[in-house]
């Protein structure tokens, strides 16, 4: 099946679906299913008129109880609009537009692409872990006091000094830093001082990253060292080349401010929204692990972590820069 027809039938469905401002959208297949034998119907009808076929598409089936259990999902607003039988016949059409799509799909073996059946098994573990987890899991259940606490238990994480972030160029013997230090000085671009970091830069690690240093504070780190982290605080302007060589135990540095951060400092009332969800977030993630320490005691599981070393992994060539 070609990409073409596969895009011409996503596209027909959501035409099909939002032709007419009036034509209400069909649910998807497998969101309604008609009352069983035996089983009493909602919707004031009785089993026999829930199980009255309404329409039919091949293989496909469109009942009274499912069309009632569809409209009877929209809010009352929408409702009240399918009073009148001609909006009942505009919903009907577009099932039945639905339900073709459906057919002619399966007809051509898109049920069984991979895709789509990774698509489900998605659904389905989606599905499963927001009944298993999201909804025994509320906001409300956090309380005030669990929210103080942990906003005073990590200042860190809702007061921030003011930062900086610089590329730096290390280098060991003075003589040569002092030639990096000349050119950098003449640099007018960040592209300029980049090429320099690349040419004469002796730390890989910081060079693997262009140079960069990060955001970093004046006070409470170890990294870079203090001399640099001095000298940055010192630079006014982004793009700015700290004048002198930076002497530390190990080597030389030569700077370039690359940005700047201000002091962050939020209160209580304004970091308790952002706490109640982080709060939340840990116990679902909690809950889960939980979900699947139960599942993999209760299920058998074998694994051969061995048979992963006859996974061949192609790795693309990587530019190399200069």
């Amino acid at each position: 099946m070609s990409q073409t027809l596969a895009l011409f039938l996503v596209l027909a469905l959501a035409s099909s679906l939002g032709c007419s401002k009036k034509a209400e959208s069909p649910e998807p297949e497998e969101a309604v299913a008609s009352p069983g034998e035996g089983e009493t119907s909602d919707y004031g009808l009785t089993e026999a008129q829930a199980n009255e076929v309404l329409a039919k598409i091949g293989e496909e089936t469109i009942t009274v109880g499912e069309f009632a259990e569809i409209i009877d999902s929209k809010s009352p607003y929408i409702r009240a609009r399918f009073e009148a039988p001609e909006r009942r016949k505009e919903l009907l059409d577009n099932l039945i537009r639905f339900k073709l799509l459906i057919y002619e799909a399966k007809r051509q073996g898109y049920d069984q692409r991979p895709e789509i059946v990774r698509a489900r098994r998605n659904a389905m573990v989606q599905q499963l872990l927001k009944q298993e987890v999201d909804d025994k899991l509320q906001l409300a259940s956090i309380s005030d006091a669990e929210i103080q606490a942990e906003y005073e238990a990590r200042p860190e994480q809702f007061n921030r000094p003011e930062q900086v972030r610089a590329r730096a160029i290390f280098v060991s013997k003075r003589s040569k830093a002092q030639q990096a230090l000349s050119k950098a000085r003449e640099t007018k671009t960040g592209d300029e001082f980049l090429a320099l970091v690349r040419q004469y830069s002796e730390d890989e690690d910081s060079k693997q990253r262009d140079g960069d240093l990060q955001f970093f504070a004046r006070q409470g780190s170890e990294l870079p060292p203090k001399a640099v982290r001095e000298a940055a605080f010192e630079l006014e302007q982004i793009g700015d080349v700290y004048p002198e060589l930076i002497k530390t135990d190990d080597g030389f540095y030569i700077l370039q401010l690359t940005g700047r951060r201000a002091a962050l400092q939020r209160t209580y009332e304004q970091s308790k929204r952002a706490v109640r969800h982080k709060l939340v977030r840990q116990r679902k993630e909690a809950a889960t692990q939980a979900l699947i320490d139960k599942l993999r005691a209760e299920t058998e599981i074998e694994v051969d972590y061995g048979a992963l070393a006859d996974v061949k992994v192609d790795m693309p060539d990587f530019p190399k820069g200069p």
